[in-house]
C-alpha cells in the first residue's frame, strides 16, 4: 500500500511540474486557414471564402477575397499587429508580448477604398467574420484578455466630413480588463484626448478547440460597429464616400489576439497522464480595476442577432 502511495504521490508531482512549467517557444502556425466573410442580402445570406496562410508582414500582402466584390485578407502571426506595433515603439513595452506567445492577427482591406466594403448589404443587419482551420505545431488556448477588434480611416477621406475625426483609429475589446491597458496607454496605442478611441468589453469574439492542436475563430457585429467613435450622425458624409449607413466606412479592419501552449498539455502526454484544460492562464495576472468610465455598457450581439 505504501508502494501505490508513493508512486501515486510521485505521479501527482510530475503532473503539478508539468502544470506549471513555463513554455520556452512560441506556438507555430501551420499551413493555410479558411477565412470566411458573410452577411445577409435582398436576396439571402452571401458568403465569400478563401485560404490564407500566416506569412503575411503588412497590407501589400492582401490578396482578393474569393468571389468577394470589394475585399482584401492576410493572415499574420507575431508580425502585424497593435500589440506588435506597441513593443516595437519602445524598449519598455517589450513585455507586452511573452516569449511564449504568438500574436495572430486576421486582416481585411478594401479592393477599391472608394467603394463600399458589403454591397448589398440589408440596413442594420450583422456581419460574420469567421477563420477555421487554424492549426498550431501544439496544443494552444487564447488569451481572450488580449483580442482587439481595430478599424482604420483614410485620413484623405475623413478629411472631407465636416468634422474630421481626431482619431483614425478605433479599437473595440472583448475583456473590460484588456492586458495591459496602462501600456497601450502609455505607448498612444489606447487615446483618450480629446476623446476615447478605444471601448472595453463590447466585443464578443467565439473561439472553439481550445486545448487542442486546431482552433476556430468567429466574430458576428453590427454594420453600425464599423461607425468611428467620434462620429455624431448629425451630418452626412459628402457625395463620393463610401458610407452606405450614413456614415464614413474605415478602409481598414482587423482582429487580433494572442495563444498561448496549453499548459503541461505535451508532457502530460508523453507521461501518459490525463490532460486537464486550464484556457485563460494569463487572466491570473491581469489587474482587475476600474477604467476610466469607458467601459462599452452596450451588451456584446450575440450570434446571429
Amino acid at each position: 500500500m505504501r508502494r501505490y502511495a508513493a508512486s501515486a504521490a510521485a505521479w501527482c508531482g510530475l503532473a503539478v511540474l508539468a502544470m506549471t512549467a513555463p513554455a520556452t517557444a512560441r506556438p507555430v502556425p501551420i499551413g493555410s486557414s479558411t477565412t470566411t466573410v458573410s452577411y445577409p442580402t435582398a436576396t439571402g445570406v452571401v458568403s465569400y471564402s478563401g485560404d490564407r496562410n500566416y506569412m503575411g508582414t503588412g497590407f501589400s500582402d492582401a490578396t482578393n477575397l474569393d468571389g468577394a466584390p470589394n475585399i482584401r485578407t492576410f493572415n499574420s502571426a507575431n508580425i502585424y499587429g497593435r500589440r506588435t506595433d506597441l513593443q516595437a515603439s519602445h524598449p519598455m513595452f517589450s513585455h507586452v508580448l511573452g516569449p511564449d506567445e504568438s500574436l495572430l492577427a486576421h486582416a481585411f482591406l478594401k479592393i477599391d477604398n472608394g467603394a463600399e466594403y458589403f454591397p448589398g448589404l440589408l440596413p442594420g443587419s450583422d456581419v460574420t467574420v469567421s477563420v477555421s482551420n487554424i492549426r498550431f505545431n501544439e496544443p494552444v488556448t487564447v488569451d481572450r484578455s488580449t483580442f482587439l477588434f481595430h478599424t482604420l480611416w483614410r485620413a484623405d477621406q475623413a478629411d472631407r466630413l465636416q468634422h474630421p475625426y481626431h482619431h483614425l483609429h478605433n479599437l473595440h475589446t472583448a475583456d473590460a480588463a484588456f492586458r495591459d491597458l496602462d501600456d497601450f496607454l502609455a505607448g498612444a496605442i489606447f487615446s483618450d484626448t480629446p476623446e476615447p478611441n478605444y471601448l472595453l468589453g463590447d466585443t464578443a469574439p467565439v473561439f472553439t478547440g481550445e486545448g487542442t492542436e486546431t482552433l476556430g475563430f468567429s466574430i458576428t457585429f453590427p454594420y453600425n460597429f464599423l461607425k468611428n467613435l467620434e462620429e455624431e450622425g448629425l451630418h452626412p458624409p459628402p457625395a463620393g464616400l463610401p458610407a452606405p449607413g450614413g456614415f464614413l466606412e474605415p478602409y481598414h479592419i482587423h482582429f487580433e489576439y494572442t495563444v498561448v501552449p496549453e499548459p503541461g498539455v505535451l508532457v502530460l502526454l508523453a507521461l501518459g497522464l490525463p490532460v486537464v484544460h486550464r484556457a485563460g492562464r494569463r487572466r491570473r495576472w491581469i489587474a482587475r480595476r476600474p477604467h476610466r468610465g469607458y467601459v462599452s455598457r452596450r451588451k456584446p450581439p450575440a450570434q446571429g442577432e
